[in-house]
């Protein structure tokens, strides 16, 4: 045993009764029972203290911070020849250092160290140190410290460091504003392109300036001419007097100098005075000149598009009045012919109406005059229809005005990566949030339930506008109040168990951008893997020497992208414990598909690898393209995965399903609950090659073939294992 053992609370034997482990975080050595254990206080007395092993019992004993205690032999004490003093004397002198009047009082007596009452002298028993932090009084020659001196070094350092603090720093005002040159001395002032930027350390150099403006400015100006090549790094940052704060030295305060003016009090030194500075960005005269013919040119282009517009708008307005008034001119015709009485008074009328108006000119823009046909009452009964149906005031839908609301997003949309790409870049393997691609902009939803556009199993769609600042160069949100359908995912609330109506209940925030973050992961991957079938096709035909007996259906997955909208909390905390912040709502906006369920259609679902549509049904030729695109990336990705729940129109596809060999995924939950794995395990068996599949050019190899029924059988049994593992995806 050491001759030496740390204090404890608590009387403990320093062998371990049972195997534990040494509670020192760095070492967690095994101890075993009979080997010597060794309990440690820690600083802070709420806390327990550790158990640990000899070697780490012999590192604390080297602490500084360690208090010890004799154990193994007595250390002898020291005979003390003080008497204590008189407290009389003690007194007397006390008073006499407090009066005024004593110019020279006597010494205080106070106690030494060691010297102690007789009264308070052990005659038996060890010796004890108490350590210092465990904040206990001491009766015994401790050092004295209570708990209040345990944080000594924390405050003695806070206080250096406000001793030592230099004073408030001086700061000044940059007014930096985007200019162009026009001439060797002269500038001409942009568009308003200004920043004021305060509390600006007034000891800044020119460096310094020069990177303040560039981050302020440059981002506007980028913005504001969006489209344009600007060659940046021949800006230059000029002052107001036109100086360039390139030719500067580094690490010399710039302006400091002239915010330094005398002081009023007489004192030559200076004083300081805060003042506000002008900072130009300036854009070189080639590059303006540059940029204002690419403006021309767009604004040219821009015109005569509108002429060109309003071209094929009169050319098909006077092809329809053409027509009209061909029909017009027979109708007066068959009119005429009809009764020879009418022929007689009509006669009669327009030779009455002749001799009338004769002496008044020609109406100038009435190169033809109309007949009489286009200018015919309208018909009673249509009209008086038509009235009884406009005028009603039921048709204006309230429930569509007041479910219609309006959020301040932050969109990020769903890129389009080649799956080479992805397999390369770890970053690339799923959809991410980047903070840096995000789009500020703003989303209409129309909520009302009759003008849903639809409700699946997962989630319901509603119309929707988006308008993106700035608006992207192609796709979702290049162009302001675009239509788009917006898509949350609910769940179904029952009122009763027995009853078959239900609710649409919103899941918290958190589970539903988890669950749209899946959605768009999907998404992202079925863009991969139909561009790589694309590519595939393209190059079997442009290696073929023949081209194939039949036309390539050109579809593709909708733009779209996720959209998270945050609403402020209230300031203050409504229940205990409740934390201030931003709720957040998400949205997964798309691409909207027009015709709306007129064109929508499901051509193959994630339970079976044949289309869903017979021979004879419209878009049966599509459906059949896309068994065969499962076939090419099934084949292209070795059995691994291929997309499913084809659906939408001939021409755009939306909620598209991913589907993989069980392999993959190994129990994991890939691509959401639609990832049907037994689909893939069967498709060998369940999938029927059809015209795409046995053109030669694309060497795709059959399958080895089954009978109708077996087939037959083999899908059912896929089926209703599918059935067990999970539900449809829709």
């Amino acid at each position: 045993m050491c001759e030496f053992e740390l204090i404890s609370q608590f009387t403990e034997d320093v062998f371990a009764a049972e195997d534990r482990v040494c509670e020192r975080p760095v070492c967690r050595a095994r101890i075993a029972k009979g080997d010597p254990c060794f309990y440690v206080g820690t600083v802070d007395p709420g806390k327990p203290g550790r158990y640990v092993c000899g070697p780490c019992h012999s590192h604390y004993l080297t602490m500084p911070a360690t208090s010890v205690r004799p154990t193994g032999r007595s250390v002898p004490q020291p005979q003390l020849s003080h008497t204590f003093p008189d407290p009389r004397t003690i007194r007397q002198t006390v008073n006499a250092a407090q009066r005024k009047s004593t110019v020279n009082p006597p010494p205080v007596i106070a106690f030494g160290r060691g010297i102690r009452p007789p009264s308070m002298t052990h005659s038996t028993g060890p010796d004890i140190a108490i350590p210092s932090s465990w904040g206990q009084p001491s009766r015994s020659s401790g050092s004295g410290y209570s708990v209040n001196h345990a944080q000594y070094g924390t405050k003695r350092e806070r206080w250096s460091k406000l001793s030592y603090a230099l004073p408030p720093m001086e700061t000044i005002t940059l007014d930096i504003s985007a200019v162009h040159e026009v001439g060797a001395r002269r500038k001409g002032h942009w568009v308003a392109i200004g920043v004021c930027k305060k509390d600006v350390d007034a000891r800044i150099d020119a460096p310094g300036l020069m990177d303040i403006a560039f981050d302020t400015i440059l981002p506007k100006i980028l913005t504001f001419s969006a489209g344009f090549p600007w060659r940046i790094e021949e800006f230059v940052v000029r002052d107001a007097v036109w100086v360039d704060l390139s030719t500067h030295k580094a690490s010399v305060p710039y302006f400091i100098s002239q915010c330094m003016v005398p002081s009023k009090k007489g004192s030559k030194a200076p004083t300081f005075k805060t003042k506000q500075f002008a900072l130009m960005l300036v854009v070189p005269e080639a590059q303006w000149n540059e940029y204002e013919e690419w403006v021309e040119k767009a604004e040219e282009i821009r015109q005569v598009t509108a002429r060109q517009v309003q071209v094929q708008h009169r050319v098909e307005t006077t092809e329809n009045v053409s027509t009209v008034l061909q029909s017009a001119s027979a109708s007066t015709q068959n009119l005429t012919s009809s009764s020879a009485f009418e022929s007689t008074k009509r006669s009669h009328r327009n030779n009455l109406s002749t001799t009338t108006t004769s002496s008044s000119p020609p109406h100038k823009k009435l190169a033809v005059a109309p007949p009489k046909a286009l200018f015919s009452s309208p018909d009673r009964s249509d009209l008086k229809e038509a009235l009884r149906s406009g005028g009603s005031a039921t048709n204006f839908d309230v429930a569509q005005v007041l479910g219609t609301y309006t959020e301040n997003v932050h969109f990020y949309g769903i890129p389009t990566r080649p799956l080479a790409d992805i397999l390369k870049n770890l970053n690339y393997r799923s959809f991410k949030v980047e903070p840096a691609q995000v789009i500020i902009g703003q989303l209409t939803v129309n909520s009302s339930t009759r003008s849903m556009l639809g409700a699946g199993g997962f989630k319901t769609a509603h119309p929707g506008w988006l308008s993106l600042t700035p608006l992207v160069k192609s796709g979702l949100g290049s162009v302001p109040g675009q239509n788009v359908a917006v898509k949350r995912p609910f769940h179904k609330v029952f009122p009763s168990a027995s009853s078959l109506m239900y609710k649409i209940g919103r899941f918290s925030s958190i589970d539903e951008i988890a669950k749209l973050g899946k959605e768009a992961n999907i998404l992202y991957w079925a863009h991969s893997l139909l561009q790589l079938t694309y590519a595939f096709i393209d190059h079997c035909i442009a290696s073929s020497e023949e081209p194939p007996p039949f036309d390539i259906p050109r579809v593709r997955f909708v733009d779209a992208g996720l959209a998270i909208s945050y609403s402020q909390r209230d300031s203050k905390p409504t229940k205990a414990g409740s934390k201030t912040g931003s709720s957040c709502v998400g949205y997964l906006v798309e691409e909207l598909i027009e015709g709306g369920p007129d064109v929508f259609m499901k051509f193959i679902h994630n339970m079976d690898s044949n289309p869903l549509l017979d021979h004879d049904d419209y878009g049966y030729e599509v459906a059949s393209f896309f068994s065969f695109t499962q076939h090419v990336q099934y084949v292209k990705t070795g059995g691994l995965a291929f997309i499913s729940d084809y659906q939408g129109s001939t021409e755009l596809l939306t909620d598209p399903q991913i589907l993989t060999d069980p392999s993959v995924g190994q129990g994991k939950d890939l691509f959401g609950k639609g990832n049907m794995e037994c689909t893939v395990s069967m498709f060998e068996k369940q999938h029927k090659c059809n015209e795409f599949c046995e053109w030669p050019g694309f060497g795709l190899v059959p399958f080895a073939t089954t009978t109708e029924d077996e087939s037959t059988e083999e899908t059912e049994a896929g089926e209703a294992g599918c059935r067990e593992d999970g539900p449809i995806a829709s």
